[in-house]
C-alpha cells in the first residue's frame, strides 16, 4: 500500500533537510510547489495520487501552471517535480518519472527598467540644497547615472579612487574587478561641491570610528549604505517624479540605454559597466531596436496605411 500524498511530501521533505542538508527557505519553496501539485491533482474530482501522476497529467499540470505563473516560476517548479519523481525512482515507490519528456518553458530575457531622459534630467538638476547631505545627494546621484555604476561599487568608492583632475573613478566590481570609468564635468562640478563640505560630515562622527577613506558618507561619519542610497533615490523622485518607481538599479540601466542611443559601442558599453560577457550587455541594445520599430512604424508609409 503507497503512502499517502502528505506523508510522501513530508518524508521526502525531511529527505532535504537531513540528506541534503536544505535550507528553510529551499525546504518552504519546495513545499509550496509540491502543495501546489496536490492542489491541481484533486481540483475538478481528478483524485490521482501524487505518485501516479502519468506524463499525460503532468503536461496538463505545465499548461494550468503557463495560464497563471511566469515562465521562470514554471521552470522553477519543473525542478522541483523532476527532483522529487526521481526521489520517488529511488525510493522504489515507481519505476520512471512523468516529467522526463517535459522540456522547461523558453524564458525571454527580460528587458531592464529604465529611466527615461527627461526624467533623469529633472532627477539631476533639482536644487541642490545648501547642507553638505544634500551636496552628498546631488553629487551620488550625479555619480550614479554620469559612471552607470552598481550601488554596491558606489558606497564602495573610496577617496583614492577619484581623480577629478582627469575626470575618472576606479571603481570595483564583481568578482573584484577594477575597472577605470570616465565622468563628465558636471559630475565633476558636483563632487567639488560635495568634497567641500564633506569635512562636515566627519566633524559628526560619533563613538564609531570615522569613514576617512569613503567618498560617501552618512550624518554619522560612516560610510554610507545601500539602503541609505535607496532612501535618498527615493526621496528625490517623490520631489521631482511623482508616481514613479525608480530604484537605484534602473539609474545603471538609463546610463547604459542612453549612451548606447547616443551612438557609443556596445563594447565600450561593456567596458564602462564592467561585464564579464557581452552577450549581458546586449540586452540594451534590444530596448534601442523597440525604440526603432516605434519610430519605423510612426514614420513609414506603408506601416501607417489603413490596408482598405
Amino acid at each position: 500500500m503507497s503512502d499517502a500524498p502528505t506523508d510522501l511530501r513530508h518524508r521526502y521533505l525531511e529527505h532535504l533537510r537531513v540528506v541534503r542538508n536544505a535550507s528553510e527557505h529551499s525546504l518552504r519553496a519546495v513545499d509550496a510547489d509540491l502543495r501546489d501539485l496536490l492542489r491541481f491533482l484533486t481540483d475538478e474530482g481528478r483524485g490521482v495520487p501524487i505518485e501516479r501522476v502519468d506524463p499525460l497529467l503532468a503536461r496538463a499540470y505545465v499548461a494550468d501552471l503557463a495560464g497563471r505563473v511566469s515562465t521562470r516560476t514554471v521552470a522553477r517548479k519543473l525542478s522541483t517535480l523532476r527532483s522529487f519523481y526521481r526521489w520517488l525512482m529511488r525510493e522504489e515507490i515507481r519505476d520512471d518519472s512523468p516529467m522526463h519528456a517535459i522540456p522547461n518553458p523558453r524564458q525571454g530575457r527580460p528587458l531592464p527598467e529604465t529611466v527615461p531622459v527627461d526624467v533623469m534630467m529633472r532627477l539631476l538638476d533639482g536644487p541642490p540644497g545648501t547642507t553638505p547631505a544634500a551636496h552628498r545627494d546631488q553629487s551620488l546621484l550625479e555619480v550614479l547615472y554620469a559612471a552607470g555604476l552598481r550601488v554596491s561599487e558606489l558606497v564602495g568608492l573610496n577617496l583614492n579612487d577619484v581623480d577629478l583632475r582627469e575626470g575618472w573613478l576606479r571603481v570595483e566590481g564583481k568578482g573584484r574587478k577594477v575597472r577605470t570609468v570616465p565622468i563628465h564635468q558636471r559630475c565633476v562640478d558636483s563632487l567639488e561641491r560635495y568634497f567641500s563640505r564633506r569635512g562636515e560630515l566627519l566633524a559628526k562622527a560619533k563613538s564609531a570610528p570615522p569613514a576617512t577613506d569613503a567618498v560617501f558618507l552618512n550624518q554619522r561619519g560612516g560610510r554610507l549604505s545601500a539602503r541609505s542610497v535607496r532612501r535618498i533615490l527615493d526621496r528625490e523622485v517623490l520631489r521631482c517624479a511623482t508616481g514613479l518607481h525608480i530604484h537605484p538599479h534602473m539609474v545603471r540601466h538609463a546610463f547604459a540605454t542612453h549612451i548606447l542611443e547616443g551612438g557609443v559601442d556596445v563594447r565600450h558599453v561593456q567596458e564602462l559597466l564592467g561585464h564579464a560577457s557581452i552577450s549581458t550587455t546586449q540586452i540594451y541594445t534590444h530596448l534601442g531596436i523597440d525604440r526603432l520599430l516605434r519610430v519605423y512604424d510612426d514614420a513609414h508609409p506603408r506601416a501607417n496605411a489603413s490596408g482598405e
